[in-house]
């Protein structure tokens, strides 16, 4: 496969030092030779298998498993809907109710990941990298609350092998964002005596798997689930301004953090294990401090996505959520500081509140509502040091249609990278959101994350060709690993 452009840096030379001045960010200058990370380091890429492909047609089940996800995109109606076919577009309550979902998308086949998972090894060759995070689909594998799928089981017990064999580490996510509809419909993670369902999970494919996979994280973005399904309603359960249950839910998820993390250490194989869980840094700032509404709606927006809960719990185990009414919900695990081997971050920006979400000057839009930000990166890292343990950036990409703004986020924040690791914080991996388009949750198929361009909404499988973007070639040749 070649790659569309040749001079792509002469591009970064020009574009960088317009922002540089623009925006005074010490990361935005490129790195003539580029920057190599240290031997061991994870250059990778991200594939979430839920938004890459939906769940898959199993033979031998005769259907496909269905999720919180699929209720969501097919029987879930709302009177609340938000507008995004162009950004800073504000929120509708409209009298009819419709999806939840933009333009009333589906997943659908998606990039059409379960078909073409070994093919798209050779992207990841292309691109050097040698790593992957992606989704173990808790659904397919789990599909009835009974039952695992062992048809699941035997395709990614062959796709791990093709990983390993190709030079790629696989770093399982076990949870993200997606859950059976079996559990879901039994209160999914509301109710603390359903944690064990999810253990069971975890343990069995660890059972399978620990033998050859070394790196797991237990849960995705934990602050997400409980903001976006029970107070802002824009994913599953679609529920609004519970905050109560979104406490409760978030403490719910702690501990099933907690249980996993030492049913996987207990068993064959768990000793040799790194196994953490990932936290999405988003911090929310008003754009004018001397405004009340922006320092309001950055303020709540802080409290909603519940950064600080979730740092506090990890440091010292106290865990404290503060409803809008009635008593916080508290509890005490002093485990919580010794119950991850490595913290998984997922870093985009930092979050512009004006009072909608918006930029400051000289600053560059993506595609979603926040900015082009390196110094978030380096701000994040430090930040994630004070819990004591490694640091693997989990999550980090740009959206970015055009691919005009992707290139120069890439050299600014991998620049803001390395400055950290200079500067003593342990930071052992990256991997870049994402390596194909996706179906961005609630916001549908309209947002381009990928390095290789994938028609994710069309339905037929012919359509799924992947196309390099310049970005990709630029992510090839500026980040390296020391031999």
């Amino acid at each position: 496969m070649e790659f569309p452009v040749k001079n792509i840096l002469s591009f970064l030379l020009i574009s960088s030092f317009i922002h540089a001045k623009t925006d005074g960010s010490r990361f935005f200058k490129p790195k003539k030779n580029g920057i190599t990370f240290p031997k061991g380091f994870l250059k990778g890429v991200g594939e979430s298998t839920y938004q890459n492909g939906g769940h898959n047609f199993w033979p031998t089940l005769g259907y496909r498993p269905r999720s919180n996800w699929t209720w969501h995109e097919q029987e879930c109606k709302t009177h609340f809907t938000i507008y995004r076919k162009r950004e800073g577009g504000w929120s509708f309550l409209c009298l009819k109710k419709s999806s939840p979902i933009d333009r009333g998308e589906r997943v659908g086949i998606s990039a059409d990941v379960w078909n073409r998972m070994h093919d798209d090894i050779k992207l990841m060759k292309i691109l050097g990298v040698n790593a992957i995070r992606f989704e173990l689909p808790w659904t397919d594998i789990n599909p009835e609350k009974e039952l695992f799928n062992e048809e699941a089981l035997v395709y990614f017990d062959t796709y791990l092998d093709a990983l390993i064999e190709n030079g790629i580490t696989p770093f399982i996510q076990l949870f993200w964002l997606v859950e059976p509809k079996w559990f879901f419909d039994l209160g999914g993670f509301e109710k603390k005596e359903n944690i064990d369902y999810y253990v069971a999970y975890a343990k069995k494919v660890f059972e399978r798997y620990g033998h050859k996979v070394h790196h797991w994280c237990s849960l995705s973005e934990p602050g997400v689930v409980s903001a976006c399904g029970y107070i802002l309603g824009t994913h599953p359960p679609a529920k609004r301004a519970c905050f109560r249950q979104a406490g409760q839910v978030l403490a719910n998820l702690f501990k099933t953090h907690i249980q996993t993390y030492e049913a996987l250490k207990a068993m064959p194989h768990g000793d040799k294990a790194q196994i953490g869980i990932v936290h999405q840094i988003m911090h929310f700032e008003p754009k004018s401090k001397n405004n009340r509404l922006h320092r309001g709606v950055s303020n709540f927006m802080n409290y909603v996505f519940c950064h600080d809960v979730i740092m506090k719990f990890f440091k010292d185990g106290e865990f404290e959520f503060k409803p809008m009414r009635g008593k916080p919900i508290r509890f005490t695990d002093k485990r919580a500081p010794n119950s991850f081997d490595f913290f998984g971050m997922s870093i985009y920006s930092r979050m512009t509140m004006g009072p909608a979400p918006t930029c400051r000057k000289g600053e560059i839009m993506q595609d979603m509502v926040w900015s082009i930000n390196p110094q978030s990166m380096y701000d994040a890292i430090k930040e994630a040091a004070t819990l004591g343990k490694p640091i693997y950036v989990t999550e980090n990409g740009f959206a970015d249609a055009k691919d005009d703004r992707r290139p120069i986020g890439i050299v600014s924040y991998l620049n803001a990278l390395k400055q950290a690791m200079d500067d003593g914080y342990d930071v052992r991996g990256y991997f870049h959101w994402s390596l194909l388009d996706n179906y961005e949750w609630n916001m549908g198929h309209d947002k381009k994350f990928g390095l290789f361009e994938v028609n994710t909404g069309s339905p037929n499988p012919e359509d799924k060709e992947r196309k390099a973007r310049p970005s990709a070639k630029l992510y090839k040749e500026y980040v390296k690993i020391a031999s």
